[in-house]
């Protein structure tokens, strides 16, 4: 599997609700880093546990409907860059989320090494808090 196969697997396991899945996907030892700003931000995580725990859950519990879609990708060697858009509702705050994103991932034998978040985080704390 190719890394782009790789990152689309992990998105198309994500909006399935497959959490074994996405898990599966990811390396350990990882590099796992969301945007400073960003709600669920807590430095590095490194392993696939940490990122369940730290992100994936809270993910399921604040929000209805979470989604983060890829709708374009630019790859070269073992990095992909996906753009795409979060949305969901909010279950304390009742708002919609709709933030465009980037993510940069690394892959090596068909698991993610490394990810990086960049989005407007400006526009989740806004959807997010009260």
């Amino acid at each position: 599997m190719s890394p782009l196969d790789t990152v689309i697997c992990f998105y198309d396991a994500l909006g399935r609700g497959e959490v074994e899945a996405v898990l599966a996907l990811l390396a350990d030892p990882l590099e796992w880093t969301e945007a400073e700003g960003f709600p669920y931000f807590a430095g590095t995580w490194t392993s696939p546990q940490a990122v369940a725990d730290g992100l994936l859950v809270p993910l399921g519990r604040d929000w209805e409907g979470f989604s983060a879609r890829a709708n374009s990708f630019v790859s070269e060697g073992d990095h992909v860059v996906a753009f795409g858009s979060y949305g969901g509702v909010n279950r304390a705050t009742g708002r919609t989320l709709a933030a465009s994103f980037a993510h940069r991932w690394r892959v090596a034998d068909g698991q993610i090494t490394r990810f990086v978040q960049y989005t407007d985080t400006a526009i989740v704390q806004a959807a997010a808090l009260a």
